[in-house]
């Protein structure tokens, strides 16, 4: 930059997607701490979890398939001020909700706005990354799990030491992300945000072709899909395992996401350092066998101690996987990748949201033992996939 005005405007723009991914993040952490307690308290068994989740991954599945394919979808800073208060408050109220019925159809309304909130933000986080000539990725991903982490956290300490103000401390951190985001101004200019000429054909489908082979795009997106099936099958499953085969209460069976994530937050923070000094591909392959098989082995010991670690160990290795695959793929699609990394990112949000709801399936099934080493299983095989990933993506 020659100038101080796009610097000022970049920074103030990055400040506005930092605090995005972190309220994401913020009250996913929240649910994840939370879900011993909602089951407890409107009798949800492991299918009920498993099709509120489902609700969720199929909405927020269709709100990316409007935003790839029609124009009125296609503005970020739109989708931020409008989706943003309604993930929150949609969120909240899923969150603190008696009402069963309603508990699921807020269930749908999140997942839609969650689809355009997330879609927008990595929007941004690319456009900004291109802006500014550099890295940072990472970085903006470790917001998230900064707010996985404090959303679990501020839901532990309430639990376990002021549980009638926690209806009340949601509803105040849905009210504060919700007007920020519909307030707020500083993003990326969208390079398209003058382009008026197509108003007739607003509703039209892109169609333009992709810059990376069909291959490498499923190989990318595969890779992306197993490691938030991992991530969100530990976030909303660990608590519940806890509780139910290891006998914990409440109060200390999040404790498990809380570490999971804080794991996760410290390891995305140091994504940027990493990855310009050990190949990214090794960056995600052996840390991810080494937590793999310790996962396995800590739920046949059914010990805490080895669970918590395991967990933790999970957290540094899959922390950087999801960032590190995105910017792959911008990478190696070259300018402007905005329409690959949607697809991407995509397959990554069918693992995340859609994917625990299976594990309910498995949990019902087979129990929650086996549904845990089920993700060890997945674990592994991302972490051997990795070792391929120059193949389709070239060597740095």
């Amino acid at each position: 930059m020659t100038t101080g005005t796009p610097d000022i405007r970049l920074a103030a723009s990055r400040r506005s997607i930092l605090t995005g991914f972190l309220g994401l993040g913020l009250f996913m952490g929240m649910w994840g701490a939370l879900v011993p307690a909602r089951s407890a308290e409107l009798g949800l068994t492991e299918l009920m979890i498993a099709g509120f989740l489902l609700l969720i991954g199929i909405s927020l599945c269709a709100a990316i398939f409007m935003v790839t394919r029609f124009r009125p979808f296609q503005d970020p800073v739109r989708l931020l001020r409008y989706a943003g208060p309604a993930y929150a408050l949609g969120f909240a109220a899923c969150l603190t909700t008696g009402s069963l019925p309603l508990f699921f159809l807020c269930g749908v309304f999140t997942g839609f706005a969650a689809g355009f909130v997330d879609t927008a933000l990595n929007s941004q986080a690319s456009q900004w990354e291109q802006a500014a000539g550099r890295r940072a990725m990472s970085f903006f991903h470790a917001l998230f799990s900064l707010g996985v982490l404090c959303g679990a956290g501020l839901v532990t300490i309430l639990l376990a030491h002021d549980p009638e103000r926690l209806g009340g401390g949601i509803l105040a951190c849905a009210i504060i992300y919700a007007s920020f985001m519909a307030a707020r101004r500083a993003w990326v200019a969208n390079a398209n945000a003058n382009t008026d000429t197509a108003t007739d054909t607003d509703e039209a489908p892109q169609t333009a072709e992709l810059r990376l082979p069909y291959g490498v795009i499923l190989f990318l997106g595969l890779a992306i899909l197993l490691a938030t099936l991992t991530e969100g099958g530990i976030i909303d499953w660990s608590a519940l395992h806890l509780h139910r085969s290891l006998g914990l209460p409440l109060a200390k069976a999040g404790h498990a996401v809380l570490w999971f994530s804080i794991a996760m937050t410290i390891t995305r923070f140091a994504g940027d350092w990493l990855t310009a000094r050990i190949r990214p591909h090794l960056l995600i392959a052996v840390p991810l066998i080494l937590a793999a098989g310790l996962l396995m082995v800590a739920v046949a010991t059914a010990q805490l101690a080895p669970l918590m670690v395991a967990y933790i160990v999970m957290g540094l290795a899959l922390g950087n996987a999801f960032p590190i695959i995105i910017s792959e793929a911008g990478r190696t699609a070259g300018e402007q990748p905005l329409r690959e990394i949607s697809i991407i990112v995509g397959f990554a949000y069918v693992g995340l949201i859609s994917g625990p709801a299976l594990f309910g399936v498995t949990a019902h099934d087979i129990g929650l033992d086996s549904t845990l080493v089920l993700l060890g299983v997945l674990a592994l095989i991302l972490g051997l996939a990795s070792f391929g990933m120059p193949r389709f993506t070239g060597r740095r």
